[in-house]
């Protein structure tokens, strides 16, 4: 059986990815005659449930995995194919980085098994760290030709944006602020370096 591939879509918030993932899902399906199952993690309620849902509103349905146990996403694959009868091609993740790091494992079992594979997901969080499993999925990517980054524009001055910033009662979130929060678009803008702000960001010496 040949090994599957994987496509990453990867960039900051109000960069498109999900609109991209949605679109090629729709080329897939529609020129490639492609049977394509879209996954998400059960922790993004912003597209409220078994939905994706892109920044114009526009949504597809989806199966929502349990984010902290990437083993049932091998599990909800076969128990979707005997719904319907048939093999999937292609499995579509969206909101790759609220997995825990064992989806690495999950898609490369996939990619094992011979399905083709395409996640998107935030590569930095608002602290301008590695954000999840995202990045780390690159490791599984035959090359960067496989790789799509893509970036938003600050919210200040306009310059192109690779960090989100949460704003959190109309201030920027401090340094020690959970990682995860879930909440749509309003406490988050996109920003450049040097527009981000993070009060209490320790100093690397």
């Amino acid at each position: 059986m040949a090994r599957g591939t994987l496509h990453i879509i990867m960039g900051n918030m109000f960069a498109g990815k999900t609109t991209e993932l949605m679109h090629r899902i729709d080329v897939m399906r529609e020129h490639g005659h492609k049977k394509v199952l879209i996954l998400k993690p059960s922790t993004d309620t912003r597209s409220g449930p078994g939905k994706i849902k892109n920044f114009h509103r526009e949504a597809m349905d989806a199966v929502e995995v349990p984010a902290k146990n990437t083993r049932s996403m091998l599990r909800v694959v076969r128990e979707e194919e005997a719904k319907t009868g048939c093999k999937f091609d292609v499995i579509a993740i969206d909101e790759a980085q609220f997995f825990s790091k064992g989806i690495y494992h999950a898609v490369n079992r996939l990619l094992e098994l011979g399905y083709n594979v395409i996640c998107a997901g935030l590569r930095l969080d608002f602290k301008g760290e590695p954000f999840g499993p995202t990045l780390s999925l690159i490791g599984l990517c035959e090359g960067m030709h496989n790789v799509t980054l893509l970036h938003s524009y600050c919210a200040k001055c306009g310059k192109p944006a690779p960090l989100p910033q949460r704003i959190i009662d109309d201030k920027p979130a401090a340094y020690n602020s959970p990682q995860v929060l879930v909440g749509g678009e309003k406490p988050y803008q996109a920003r450049c370096y040097e527009c981000h702000e993070l009060p209490g960001k320790p100093v690397f010496k």
